[in-house]
């Protein structure tokens, strides 16, 4: 559920989440929210009184997805700077004016313990491949976002077997499903493949979720290690993604658009210096291509696996934050 639900109407923004109108002031409840006009494009919020927990980021991240042209947005110091949801905000900008592509990139909507490396390189001598140590995988939820454009919270977990494997298996035995991924089998097979993926160096599994539903499964991967590695030349922290949507009520084009951003968004606030993502889907899979530009992502060619012939899809950082509407 949103914290703060941000309209357009005839006299400027509102927020008119009924679960915290009573938190504000009388003046700051119905009318317009206090934004002026700045400089070069951007807006000016003036201090509102009381705010909820959590109110600050949902409705700057409403803001611009509502104002497109929007292009920051400044929260004046002299009168924030005793509200503790803007000085997070401050000391992580080191100011007092949020860019629109700087305050999407901020790990504001990451969850959990986020693990480090040493930052050391390793070199695999069968392959050749001199490349970054990998973080171990992470646990738990890493990501969670309300996304205005559908009115649903969207959140990415670490797969569990105990939790999953039964629901992992109707996914993976569903035709749809399988006629992409091939790997349909009972359920002692679907859990030790997921096993198998928990247990990588370079890949881990998740499981996506509307409103905490599960809905769609997918792999995030370092492109380097991974087969992908051999086509094309990659750069020492691109990132990669497996995905499959397992429940039929999540397969409208408005939530493919959704999760495909989402996903994106993790990966490259997981890892700063991710500068593209990629991904290999079968050459023929025309419901996913429709929605990839909006997602940032372009097709740079085809090319043959072993098993399947597949389109390379790449996504590029500074395209996702400048041009992608969240």
């Amino acid at each position: 559920m949103a914290i703060a639900n941000i309209v357009h109407s005839g006299f400027g923004f509102r927020c008119t989440a009924t679960d915290t109108a009573h938190h504000f002031p009388a003046p700051a409840r119905d009318p317009a929210l206090p934004l002026t006009l700045g400089l070069d494009g951007s807006a000016v919020l003036e201090r509102l009184g009381a705010i909820p927990a959590g109110w600050l980021v949902e409705a700057l991240d409403q803001l611009f997805v509502a104002a497109p042209t929007l292009t920051g947005i400044t929260l004046p110091w002299a009168t924030w700077q005793d509200e503790p949801q803007a000085k997070a905000l401050f000391s992580l900008v080191h100011g007092d004016y949020l860019a629109r592509e700087t305050f999407w990139q901020l790990p504001l909507w990451l969850k959990g313990e986020r693990p480090q490396t040493s930052n050391g390189m390793q070199f695999d001598e069968s392959r050749q491949l001199y490349f970054p140590q990998r973080p171990r995988r992470p646990q738990g939820e890493v990501y969670r976002r309300y996304d205005p454009q559908i009115k649903r919270t969207l959140s990415f977990r670490v797969a569990d077997v105990a939790l999953d494997g039964e629901r992992f298996t109707q996914w993976m035995n569903n035709p749809r499903v399988n006629a992409f991924w091939e790997m349909a089998g009972p359920q002692a097979e679907q859990e030790n493949y997921l096993r198998r993926q928990l247990d990588s160096t370079y890949c881990y599994p998740v499981i996506g979720c509307f409103d905490d539903q599960p809905f769609g499964y997918f792999e995030l991967y370092w492109a380097p290690e991974d087969r992908i590695g051999r086509h094309y030349r990659w750069q020492p922290f691109d990132r990669g993604l497996h995905m499959l949507v397992g429940e039929e009520r999540w397969r409208g084009a408005q939530y493919i658009r959704s999760w495909l951003r989402g996903l994106s968004h993790y990966l490259y606030l997981d890892e700063p210096r991710t500068t593209r993502i990629v991904a290999e889907p079968r050459f023929d899979n025309q419901r996913l291509f429709r929605h990839l530009a909006s997602a940032g992502f372009d097709t740079v060619k085809e090319f043959d696996f072993p098993h399947k012939r597949s389109r390379l899809i790449v996504s590029e950082r500074h395209r996702f934050f400048h041009e992608v509407e969240l």
